[in-house]
Order: structure tokens, then sequence, then C-alpha cells
């Protein structure tokens, strides 16, 4: 939960261009309504220096402290800094380069929420990200636009990396018919990743589902998992069907799908999910024609 501390000594915008500027950090964020606090606080003169306020300005710019958790990454906290700076210049009228901001991280163990001590892994040391993954593979096809549906038909060709393979890495796999490919969701940009709960698809008429219990693409690692169909094998080449990745994507891994892997019980899944895959790998839709364009 952010809090937003803003000093100026201009009044105040108001609680509702106040609860605006929440709103777009909650929403940024991928966090629930009302998870974020802004204060506005009014200097009075004698108590501040700051060049740019001499002469009582107009609109004087205001200062900020942003206070969020540590676990926040540095991308997701240059795009919140972004957003504040680009909506206080909105609702102000004044320069977004006049608006400074700061950040102040909480750490396990310093910050009280709801009566509780945050504390992610207590007892356990912080995570430690993992930085000796390497592409094996790059995507090629001709889909290049981060759309949702019609990957049914999309033919797909996963190319190794032959400064370290050689054809005898794919060996025998032509004789699965499907295949899992784990890759990197490469254009998801760090500040878009979403770490809580959101409506899937931002669609209202879907409830808000946490970033675990759904497979968008703004996901904190930007892992894909996909299961796809196997055409062929040439060379270095896999050729497949049905790969929802765009071009260029890169690829960590490649396994063949193995139906003992599949789950043992009945699948159950809430039928919001059965409206957002409906057309999700159907084929591509049929260009109008220019007699139907009205």
């Amino acid at each position: 939960m952010p809090v937003i501390r803003l000093y100026s000594p201009a009044e105040s915008p108001g609680v509702t261009a106040l609860a605006q500027l929440a709103d777009a950090v909650t929403e940024l964020l991928g966090l629930p309504a009302g998870q974020c606090w802004v204060w506005w606080q009014q200097l009075r003169p004698g108590t501040y220096h700051r060049p740019e306020w001499r002469g009582d300005p107009e609109n004087p710019a205001p200062v900020g402290l942003v206070i969020c958790k540590e676990s926040y990454g540095n991308g997701q906290v240059g795009a919140l800094l972004r957003v504040l700076q680009e909506r206080l210049a909105e609702l102000l009228g004044v320069r977004r380069e006049e608006i400074y901001l700061t950040v102040q991280r909480a750490t396990a163990g310093e910050l009280l929420v709801r009566d509780e001590v945050w504390s992610p892994d207590a007892g356990q040391p912080a995570p430690e990200p993992i930085a000796d993954l390497v592409p094996v593979a790059y995507v090629h096809n001709e889909r290049r636009e981060l759309t949702d549906d019609h990957w049914g038909d999309v033919p797909s060709v996963i190319r190794l990396d032959g400064g370290r393979f050689t054809p005898e890495a794919l060996l025998s796999l032509d004789s699965f018919s499907h295949l899992e490919v784990v890759f990197h969701f490469h254009r998801v940009e760090p500040g878009k990743i979403q770490t809580a709960a959101r409506h899937p698809r931002n669609n209202p008429e879907w409830p808000l589902a946490g970033i675990f219990a759904q497979r968008g693409k703004n996901r904190p690692n930007r892992i894909g998992v996909s299961r796809c169909r196997l055409l062929k094998v040439d060379g270095l080449d896999v050729h497949v069907l049905g790969l929802d990745a765009v071009d260029g994507t890169p690829v960590l891994d490649i396994k063949p799908y193995l139906r003992q892997f599949g789950p043992r019980e009945e699948v159950v899944q809430p039928e919001w999910v059965d409206d957002l895959m409906r057309d999700y790998y159907s084929g591509s839709p049929e260009p109008e024609s220019p007699e139907a364009t009205p």
C-alpha cells in the first residue's frame, strides 16, 4: 500500500483530485481500489526554503515523498513516480520537471499494516534474483502485435541457439506430438508488472483475480508456459502450431508434453475462464470483403 505525502505552499487541489491521483497509482500497480493513501500538506510561510517557491508563485509545483514496500522493483517504482509526476502536472497546471519526488522503502519488520508487522517470510532471508537464465532459442513467426486471441493456426519456428547447441539436442523430439514451451514475456515493461489482483484483460465484467489466479502476461517474473503441436524438426529449427508467443520471444526451455503430466482428476475452473478463452485458440478471423464494408 503506497503512502504519498505532497508538500506545497499552495492549498490542496481537493479531495476529488487526490482521489484521482490514488486511483491512478492503484491501477498502475494492480492494487484494489483504496490501497493507496495521499496526503497534501500546505506549508506555512517561513517553514520552507525552495528557490522555485520564492515570490509567491501562482502555481507552485509540489515536492513529494512516496513510501512503499521494498518488494516493489525498480521498474515499478520508476513507473509509479512518472505517473505521479504526469498526473500532478495535469491536475495542478504545472511543469512536470518542477515536481520533485523521492521514495522511501519500508523493509520487512518496519511496516505495520492492519495490525500486522509486514514480514513476507518471517525468519527467512530475502529472495535473491536468479541471474543465470539464458535463452536456448527464439521464436520466429508473423505475430508481432500483442493481441490476445486467434493463436490456433499460427505457425512458428523455435530456432535453437547454434552457438550452444547442435541438432543432437533435439534428437527424438519428433517422436512426440506436442511440446511444452517455457518463454519470457520480453515485451512487457517492468513498470506494467502486476503483483496483486486485477480484472482479467481489464474487463470489469469478470471478477477480480490475483495475478497468480490468471495467466496474464504482466506477471512478476514475466514467464509464460505454452503447449503447442509439433509439426517437424529440421536441424536446429522446431516447427510448431499454436504457440502463443510473438516473433522474437526468448525461449527458456522446450519439453516434450507427456500425457502422464496432465491432471489425473477432473479439471475445475470458473465460468469467466470459458468466456476469456473462447477465441484464444480459434483460427485467424476472416478479413471482411470490400463489399461488406459500410
